[in-house]
């Protein structure tokens, strides 16, 4: 027997098997309809040893001549979303940015630009500044959030406009949680 008739007789002897499973009867659920939730959460980091609790930060902020400031929010939330955050929850997070408060080129070509929260500008020439202490207002709280601004004033804007187009500047800003407390909650950092 070649080696063409033996996988032709193997296909044919699929596609009975497939035809049999197909030909079997399917059973209707009891229930006619059903629901799974589904979400999705954006460039998030566990806060807590027990993964209950994660912080969302925006993946990236875009500025340009036209935009020289955009808002944008920090999150704590619980990572299941029929949970609450614990009544009693507090969390101290603090801010660094890599370039020490300017935007940068690759050939090192610097414009400065602010943080602000709460209309206050963070000083961002210096590591691990305060950024905001987050806590829950009462029961029945899955998210608590901080809004916060990035923007450029207009002398580093026109600064950068001189450069050819399409040129890049940037900064990388980490928000570190140094401290977290709730009911059910272990703070990583205070782990043995």
């Amino acid at each position: 027997m070649n080696k063409h008739v033996k996988r032709m007789i193997a296909i044919a002897c699929t596609s009975v098997v497939g035809l049999g499973v197909a030909a079997s009867p399917v059973m209707a659920a009891t229930t006619p309809t059903g629901t799974t939730d589904v979400f999705y959460t954006t460039d998030s980091t566990n806060i807590d040893a027990d993964g209950k609790v994660v912080m969302v930060v925006p993946a990236s902020i875009s500025l340009n001549k036209n935009n020289t400031f955009q808002e944008f929010e920090v999150t704590m939330k619980t990572t299941d979303p029929t949970q609450d955050l614990p009544e009693d929850f507090q969390a101290t997070v603090k801010v660094d940015s890599e370039n020490k408060g300017k935007l940068k080129t690759v050939d090192s070509k610097e414009a400065e630009y602010s943080l602000s929260v709460k209309q206050q500008v963070v000083d961002l020439t210096q590591a691990d500044q305060p950024f905001h202490n987050f806590s829950v207002s009462g029961p029945g709280t899955q998210s608590v959030e901080q809004s916060a601004t990035v923007s450029v004033d207009n002398e580093s804007s026109k600064k950068m406009e001189n450069e050819k187009p399409g040129t890049v500047f940037k900064d990388k800003l980490t928000f570190k949680v140094i401290s977290i407390s709730g009911d059910g909650l272990v703070d990583p950092n205070k782990q043995p």
